[in-house]
């Protein structure tokens, strides 16, 4: 779960060791300097910042490759590559775009995946107890409303979802900061839900014995606790990432 909703929104930490290495190798390589300034620009998830890098290094070794073939020593190749590709600040800005819809995407079908899986184990949880009254457990208003969140939750991050990664062709564009409002939103309705079925689920299911039922109980409790606590985060994030445009 907590891979699935953390996305991160600074740029992937590096070991002691691999930081080292790659701090020398931008020392004396202009071509890694200008993508290591770059990739501390771009927050998000780190595959698709990794993909970008990738891009952008290729197409630089490219260009370095064509001003060696015009006479060029590589030293003065490689820092005319890095000139003509323009400076960090501009380059991040040019992919922000990129960055903020895959950090939606990845929000919103995190919601999307564990609606589902906490849904589940609350009615696991319910049902453990063959013995005791567990169908009275949800007769609450505040269950009611609770599991309608969350299945209102789950079907608007499914469409979201959708729409955000451009599979709705009659759906117009959606940009990015609006991206990131709606994943930020739609992890607040979770946020609402988990709350309202750790308030009202979790003292009357406690009361019914038995082992099993105890297991799926905390089972339960653990998966809406980690998912308000990461979906939290995570909404967050989003909000955060829209001031750094």
């Amino acid at each position: 779960m907590e891979t699935v909703l953390e996305g991160g929104l600074e740029p992937a930490q590096r070991g002691p060791g691999r930081g080292d290495a790659v701090t020398a190798a931008a020392r004396s390589d202009p071509i890694e300097g200008l993508l290591d300034a770059i990739g501390a620009r771009l927050p998000g998830p780190a595959r698709p910042r990794e993909e970008i890098l990738t891009e952008l290094r290729d197409g630089l070794l490219e260009v370095a490759d064509a001003n060696q073939r015009r006479g060029l020593g590589h030293g003065e190749a490689v820092q005319l590559a890095v000139r003509q590709f323009g400076d960090a600040p501009t380059i991040a800005a040019a992919f922000w775009p990129e960055m903020a819809a895959a950090r939606a995407r990845r929000v919103v079908f995190g919601l999307f995946v564990t609606g589902p899986i906490v849904v589940a184990l609350w009615i696991w949880a319910a049902r453990s107890r063959s013995l005791g009254p567990e169908s009275g457990v949800f007769d609450s208003s505040l269950s009611h409303a609770a599991a309608v969140l969350l299945i209102a939750a789950t079907i608007g991050c499914g469409i979201w979802a959708i729409i955000a990664a451009g599979h709705a062709p009659l759906w117009p564009h959606i940009e990015p900061q609006m991206a990131l409002l709606g994943a930020a939103a739609m992890g607040g309705v979770a946020v609402v839900a988990d709350l309202a079925m750790l308030s009202t689920l979790s003292a009357p299911l406690a009361s019914l014995p038995g082992p099993v039922h105890q297991v799926a109980l905390a089972a339960a409790i653990l998966a809406s606790a980690t998912r308000l606590i990461l979906t939290s985060r995570a909404s967050r994030s989003c909000l955060a990432m829209r001031t750094m445009t």
